[in-house]
């Protein structure tokens, strides 16, 4: 049991059965240390030597013949002061180096897509994207959709305008209240496209939001740099026609 406690404080197998014998039997020589911590006499003076530097033993030299003993076990809270403050001062040194370290790492886009269902699984997910909200284009919007599904929109862009954050919108068709709700928006800007969308696509910088209305509110979310660009750069592409 005491060496396991031992080995969690940072000793070797050796050296804590090395400790504990000397403990038990005080002043010992080499090969009696051997004998009771049943260890290798091949590792004893090795073992020994960093128990030294340590702080937790001493030797003593007797008619020629070097012998050991060990401190007072409150050392072993000096040794484990020392070995805080070492980490702290790696903490310190590599605190230093951090910002290199993050300039040489290679930065891998990763990519995520889920599915998911319900409003209870998708509202968290599009008010989180909201927080940081560089750009946000949506294209494909269409106000037939059941009215459950645009009055969650509307909050959605209330807290939008809350936030200030600004958005296009193509809808894929004009004049409802719905299409009406929004031209009035601040910090909206909204036009209406002939070429008519399957599925609503919202792009938030690097994430990607592909709705579907049936029953319930269903969405595919992407998080990849490379695919929210492919889907910006065509929201730009029909933005452009109409002017």
């Amino acid at each position: 049991m005491y060496e396991s406690l031992l080995e969690n404080t940072g000793l070797t197998k050796n050296e804590a059965a090395a400790y504990l014998a000397l403990l038990k039997n005080g002043k010992s020589t080499s090969y009696k240390i051997v004998r009771e911590a049943k260890m290798s006499s091949g590792k004893i003076y090795e073992t020994l030597d960093k128990l030294q530097q340590k702080g937790l033993i001493k030797s003593i030299l007797e008619n020629g013949v070097k012998h050991f003993t060990a401190n007072d076990p409150e050392a072993l809270f000096e040794y484990l002061k020392q070995k805080e403050q070492a980490i702290i001062e790696k903490e310190k040194e590599l605190h230093k180096i951090l910002p290199n370290l993050k300039d040489l790492r290679i930065k891998e886009e990763i990519e995520e897509v889920g599915l998911i269902s319900g409003f209870r699984g998708i509202s968290p997910l599009v008010y989180k994207a909201l927080e940081n909200a560089k750009s946000i284009k949506i294209m494909g919007v269409s106000s037939t959709k059941n009215v459950k599904f645009n009055n969650f929109w509307k909050n959605w862009h209330r807290e939008r305008i809350l936030k200030k954050k600004k958005a296009q919108i193509i809808f894929s068709d004009k004049g409802s209240d719905y299409w009406k709700f929004f031209k009035k928006l601040e910090l909206t800007e909204v036009k209406e496209s002939l070429i008519i969308s399957p599925s609503a696509i919202m792009i938030i910088d690097e994430q990607s939001f592909i709705f579907s209305y049936d029953q319930e509110l269903k969405c595919i979310h992407i998080v990849s740099e490379s695919i929210a660009k492919s889907f910006s750069g065509f929201f730009d592409s029909i933005w452009k026609i109409n002017n």
